[in-house]
């Protein structure tokens, strides 16, 4: 193995970036759960919601991607949210063997009910960032999760 140039060498915590990723992402979450608990929601019913607001008719698995849970997981949810109104499971009229998860209005209004808080969340968490940081930052995260899953390009 060879070895890495010193400024590679761990400096503390204060500098080691999976650490300072799970503080910031532990902190968030903390606020964010206690908001979604206040309105009977999971983190993954949430996400649930959030994506089918913004493309309804997901199929399964798309909908395991983009919400980044396992199938079976995104499954049990599913049972839940779908027994509490907010959603239906229908099979794709062009493929019998898939599932199509559709959001019923009551789904919807549950989502724009919580939206304005967890938007509070998110202008809370971003506060004092320019435009152009903010950009940088999402570019960031998103190579950082690339290099992670090996999507280097």
């Amino acid at each position: 193995m060879a070895s890495r140039p010193l400024t590679d060498a761990y400096t503390g915590h204060d500098t080691f970036i999976p650490y300072l990723l799970n503080r910031s992402t532990s902190a968030l979450n903390a606020d964010f759960q206690t908001l979604l608990r206040s309105h009977e929601l999971t983190l993954l019913h949430w996400r649930v919601l959030a994506f089918l607001n913004e493309t309804d008719g997901l199929g399964v698995s798309t909908l395991a991607q983009y919400t980044d849970v396992d199938q079976t997981t995104l499954s049990r949810a599913l049972v839940v949210m779908e027994n509490a109104g907010h959603l239906s499971r229908q099979p794709d009229p062009l493929d019998q063997r898939r599932v199509l998860i559709h959001l019923h209005e009551q789904g919807r209004q549950h989502f724009l009910r919580v939206l304005p808080a967890a938007l509070d969340i998110h202008h809370r968490a971003i506060q004092g960032f320019s435009a152009e940081e903010l950009t940088q930052l999402r570019q960031f995260l998103n190579r950082i999760r690339a290099n992670i899953n090996g999507d280097v390009r």
